[in-house]
């Protein structure tokens, strides 16, 4: 029996604890913030703008709805408002879109939706990288804060289902970067969604991107802020970015950015 460690002790505490904390912070949102125009930031405590929250763009909001009824969607709507604007800003700008770290398809769904509204006549796929079976074995827990086959409740099957009814969608399982084999004739992207949490993916998919990137296209970072991946996906990104002496635009959503400059 191998012997109980105090990072294994924190992360099974930490396991215990999720459902509760999270369910916690639910009950605030959908008090004090969901349907408010203007809510509190913390730690200023002063009130700031949310549509989010509130339906102030009724674009998003229907967005949003429709997206929900496709299935779960596990990003908060912050960050969702977020990889919606983004799809908006870079629509003109020629190049196929990519997410990497799909699970459910919650994100692909509302690219997608958001892309084909504003949008229909382009001619433009969506790439979508995923093992569609959890994260690889290769992943390390005490770096990465995550475990081997974490995310491993969704399916191939289940994301086309959800994305049946977009044309443009291409499917890419499997580990990454060997997949990124299959898109060798892709000559650029202008939307690049990047989810995949642990170090060494996130530093593949930005090996692989950022010269591939239009010119005023965008790559968005999920987890960039969020203080467990500072050694996993934001020590990938800065490692990344820094030897090209570009710094990525933090956002307060927990999110980061990059957009490809004409001379980059």
């Amino acid at each position: 029996m191998k012997p109980i460690t105090q990072t294994r002790l924190r992360r099974s505490v930490g396991r215990a604890l999720r459902k509760p904390y999270y369910g916690f912070w639910r009950a605030i949102e959908s008090c004090l913030y969901r349907g408010h125009e203007y809510s509190l930031a913390v730690p200023s405590g002063k009130l700031v703008y949310t549509p989010w929250f509130c339906g102030a763009d009724p674009g998003f909001s229907a967005m949003m709805r429709e997206v929900q009824r496709g299935g779960a969607v596990t990003v908060t709507p912050d960050r969702c408002y977020m990889l919606y604007q983004f799809c908006s800003f870079v629509r003109p700008t020629a190049g196929d879109l990519a997410e990497c770290g799909t699970f459910t398809a919650g994100t692909a769904h509302l690219i997608a939706r958001t892309i084909w509204q504003q949008h229909p006549l382009m001619a433009r796929r969506l790439h979508l990288f995923d093992t569609f079976s959890g994260m690889p074995e290769f992943v390390r827990p005490e770096r990465d804060h995550h475990q081997p086959g974490d995310f491993g409740k969704t399916s191939l099957e289940l994301v086309q289902q959800r994305l049946s009814e977009f044309d443009f969608v291409r499917f890419h399982p499997g580990v990454i970067p060997n997949t990124f084999a299959e898109v060798q004739d892709t000559p650029a992207y202008v939307l690049v969604h990047l989810d995949v949490d642990i170090y060494p993916t996130m530093l593949d998919c930005c090996r692989w991107f950022w010269p591939r990137l239009s010119p005023g296209g965008v790559i968005v970072f999920d987890d960039y802020g969020y203080r467990v991946y500072r050694r996993a996906a934001r020590a990938a990104i800065d490692e990344y970015f820094t030897e090209l002496n570009v710094r990525p635009i933090v956002l307060p959503t927990g999110q980061a950015l990059v957009i490809k400059q004409p001379d980059s």
